[in-house]
């Protein structure tokens, strides 16, 4: 039983490995975890780069064995230039130019193939597949005035040059059968691609309001728990005074006004801390009546003095809710996080400093 747990851990493992190469590849070296636009793009253009690439280059060789120089030459190059927008996507992941490589020379291919009849009068098959690549890569505007200029280009093509229609003989309505056909998939790609976009503009609009819920306390719209955490973790500064503050019998405000004017307190409280920091000072609800407040660029005496500001300036200030007034008195606990005191640890010293002040009688600042 083991020895089969052990196979199948080492073929999913094998299995895991491959499709990282095979993502990686089309991805061509962006590794990140999280699917962005960016690496979307780049991994589809990759694609359509490579579909061009199979798909070009053995028909120009079957062109080149056939007797066809001009196409097979015209295959081979085009095979190439997708070859070579591969090596440059991996080395720059600039997909924006590098879509301009797959899309213009395809409209050029498209029409010369429309014109030649391509392999055995077949060419003008393939034009079916630009509206989609055209409105993927430069969006529904541009990609629009694009494809109009391309049906203009294919209206002059098919019906005002010797092309290559006659010379197999086809039905003399195929011309016009081939254009409409293309307006209608160019229509139905527009319509797909204005509903992927606007799925996609929702989504994102949708990710960016469950990020901010994810990271924000949704009563007083300051970071919490997990936004403070995250800021801090992700900060080039390697030292951070922390102030950590409850507010003093804040269980009286709910249980004597209700929780709606509870709420109106820690939204002013909330207002009142934030004004009072510094260009680069954090502040979170941490939980609860309790609020972290994170400052750098200043050693302890000016973070006890920011405490104590912060406390003074509740300790005078009227909050007013309709009928109700009241006044509020803050208690700080204020530690240091450095190379030598982690978070976890400067936490703990500060919310011991914290209950020293209550301890003490409330509405003071404690930093040893």
């Amino acid at each position: 039983m083991t020895n089969n747990l052990d196979e199948l851990k080492a073929e999913n493992t094998l299995k895991n490995k491959a499709k990282s190469s095979w993502l990686t590849s089309f991805y061509v070296g962006m590794t990140d975890d999280v699917f962005s636009e960016d690496i979307r793009r780049v991994f589809i253009i990759n694609l359509f780069a490579s579909v061009g690439v199979l798909f070009t280059l053995p028909l120009g060789l079957v062109s080149l064995f056939e007797g066809k120089l001009v196409l097979g030459c015209f295959l081979l190059l085009i095979a190439l230039l997708y070859a070579v927008n591969h090596i440059y996507l991996r080395r720059t992941h600039n997909h924006a130019l590098s879509g301009n490589f797959v899309i213009y020379p395809l409209y050029v291919l498209m029409i010369y193939l429309v014109y030649t009849g391509g392999v055995k009068g077949t060419g003008h098959v393939w034009i079916y597949c630009v509206p989609a690549v055209s409105l993927f890569l430069h969006g529904m505007k541009r990609g629009l005035i694009e494809l109009a200029f391309f049906t203009l280009a294919l209206i002059v093509t098919m019906f005002f040059t010797n092309s290559h229609f006659e010379e197999f003989g086809y039905d003399p309505n195929l011309k016009s059968r081939i254009l409409f056909s293309f307006i209608v998939v160019v229509f139905l790609s527009g319509i797909y691609e204005y509903s992927m976009s606007r799925f996609n503009q929702e989504l994102k609009e949708t990710s960016a309001k469950l990020k901010l819920v994810a990271y924000r306390d949704p009563v007083t719209e300051l970071l919490n728990r997990r936004g403070m955490l995250q800021r801090l973790e992700a900060s080039s500064y390697a030292s951070f005074h922390l102030l950590l503050a409850d507010v003093d019998f804040f269980k009286r405000i709910n249980d004597e006004y209700g929780h709606e004017v509870g709420d109106y307190a820690l939204v002013e409280l909330a207002n009142l801390i934030q004004t009072s920091l510094p260009e680069k000072g954090l502040a979170s609800r941490w939980g609860g009546e309790e609020f972290l407040i994170a400052v750098c660029d200043c050693n302890e005496s000016d973070a006890y003095a920011l405490a104590e500001l912060i406390r003074h300036k509740v300790e005078k200030h009227e909050f007013v809710y309709l009928d109700h007034r009241f006044h509020m008195t803050l208690s700080f606990g204020v530690a240091t996080m450095n190379e030598l005191t982690s978070l976890r640890e400067a936490m703990t010293l500060a919310d011991g400093r914290l209950y020293h002040a209550k301890r003490a009688g409330r509405n003071q600042t404690r930093r040893n």
